[in-house]
């Protein structure tokens, strides 16, 4: 048996819930208590946050892959002397 129990890292997030929900949660948590249970929200957060950010950083890794390999924007003259000359520096 056991003496120590390893816990992992967690960090105090606070989100933005719609009210239905949070009054639908709160409910369940004191109905729960009422049979001496504890809901794990904190696990089903976990888990759902999970997903979200797999989705999350798949769609960043392609918007930064298009970004790269856009064509880059040149300002100023072109090769062909087509464009504005650049300024002449006055030698002392």
């Amino acid at each position: 048996m056991g003496v120590f129990k390893e816990e992992t890292e967690t960090k105090r997030v606070i989100f933005n819930v719609r009210l239905d929900l949070a009054q639908r949660l709160e409910a369940a948590k004191k109905e729960a208590r009422s049979f001496g249970k504890k809901l794990d929200v904190d696990g089903s957060i976990d888990i759902a946050l999970e997903k979200f950010l797999k989705k999350a950083e798949k769609k960043i890794a392609e918007m930064k892959k298009k970004k790269g390999n856009a064509e880059p924007l040149i300002i100023g003259g072109s090769s062909d002397g087509s464009g504005p000359e650049p300024a002449e520096t006055e030698e002392a």
